[in-house]
C-alpha cells in the first residue's frame, strides 16, 4: 500500500516534468517565403536604359517552407524619364526583393545658326527664322519626324521672360513651314509676328525769334514683344531659345 502510493507519486513527479519541458521549449519559427525573380530577367539592377529601349517588366515566383507555390506581384514599372524600382512582393513576407533602373532622355542639339542659344535674339518683326536641331537617341541620329511632338512659340515678358501666353504650334502653311528632315537635321521656318506700332504726340516749346511757339509731333514707335520658341520630343526632352521681335 506504501510502495503504490510512493510510486504514483514518483510517476506524477516525472510527469510534471515532462510536461514542464514542452512548456519551455520554443515554438519553432514560421518560414517566410522565398521570392525569386523569373528568368531570364532583363532589367539590371543599377542599370540605365534610353527612353525608348526600356525592357520588359520582368515578372517574380516564390515558394513557402514547404516548396508550395505563393502567389508573387512585381510593381513599380515604368519607361518615361526618371528613376524607378521594381519590388516583388509575396505573402507573409516583409523583405521584398527590389530591383532599381533608371530611364534617360533623348539629346537635342541645337538651335543651330543663324539662332544663338546663349543670348536674346533681336530679329525684325514679320521677319522668317529658320530653325535647325538634331535628336539623338543614345549615340544614334533620330530621322523620324514622329520623334518630334512640337515646335511653338510663347509670348512672354521681355523684363524676366514669365510665360505672358500659353505656347502655341509654329503655323506649318508656307514654304518652308512645315517640319522636315534633310542633310542631318531637323529644320523648321519661323514666320515671326508683325510687332504692333503705337502713335504718340510729343509737345514741346520752340523759341523762334522772341516768341515761344507750342510744337506738337506726332511719334510712330514699336512695342517689342519676346518669344520663347521650343522643339520638344517624344520623350519630354526639349531645347528652348529666346526672341525680342522690334
Amino acid at each position: 500500500m506504501i510502495r503504490s502510493k510512493f510510486s504514483r507519486i514518483a510517476v506524477g513527479a516525472a510527469l510534471a516534468v515532462a510536461l514542464s519541458s514542452f512548456a519551455l521549449a520554443p515554438a519553432a519559427a514560421e518560414a517566410t517565403p522565398t521570392i525569386t525573380w523569373d528568368a531570364p530577367t532583363a532589367i539590371t539592377d543599377g542599370a540605365t536604359y534610353v527612353f525608348g529601349a526600356v525592357p520588359a517588366a520582368p515578372t517574380c515566383s516564390a515558394t513557402d517552407a514547404l516548396s508550395a507555390p505563393v502567389p508573387c506581384t512585381v510593381t513599380g514599372y515604368g519607361t518615361a524619364v526618371g528613376s524607378y524600382t521594381l519590388t516583388a512582393s509575396a505573402a507573409g513576407t516583409d523583405s521584398p526583393a527590389t530591383i532599381s533602373y533608371t530611364v534617360s532622355g533623348w539629346t537635342l542639339k541645337g538651335f543651330y545658326r543663324p539662332v544663338k542659344m546663349d543670348k536674346v535674339n533681336k530679329v525684325k518683326g514679320g521677319s522668317t527664322v529658320p530653325l535647325k536641331f538634331k535628336v539623338y537617341v543614345g549615340t544614334e541620329k533620330v530621322k523620324s519626324k514622329t520623334a518630334v511632338t512640337s515646335v511653338t512659340s510663347q509670348l512672354v515678358s521681355c523684363t524676366d521672360f514669365s510665360a505672358l501666353a500659353d505656347p502655341v504650334a509654329l503655323p506649318s502653311i508656307g514654304k518652308g513651314r512645315t517640319l522636315r528632315y534633310y542633310d542631318g537635321a531637323f529644320r523648321q521656318n519661323w514666320k515671326t509676328p508683325k510687332v504692333a506700332k503705337v502713335t504718340t504726340t510729343v509737345t514741346k516749346a520752340v523759341k523762334r525769334g522772341k516768341k515761344t511757339v507750342t510744337v506738337t509731333k506726332k511719334v510712330r514707335t514699336t512695342v517689342a514683344a519676346c518669344y520663347v520658341v521650343s522643339a520638344t520630343t517624344e520623350d519630354g526632352s526639349s531645347l528652348s531659345a529666346q526672341f525680342q521681335l522690334r
